[in-house]
């Protein structure tokens, strides 16, 4: 089974603001509407990264003490 992300023959496209930043300086049409979906379907599956993120940042500190 597939990983979400994977395109056989494509790799990995992750979604990191530079992915999407340079998907728009290319100006394709096609894969940005793609990155779209790929992004929407990713906030639909994982929910708000920035807030994880935070919290996986907040327990660092905890630890780091």
């Amino acid at each position: 089974m597939a990983e979400k992300g994977y395109k056989p023959g494509g790799g990995i496209h992750p979604l990191y603001a530079a992915t999407i930043h340079h998907c728009i300086a290319k100006g394709d049409l096609a894969e940005m509407k793609s990155l779209v979906t790929k992004a929407e379907e990713h906030l639909r599956d994982h929910g708000d990264v920035s807030a994880a993120l935070e919290a996986l940042k907040v327990e660092i500190a905890k630890l780091s003490k």
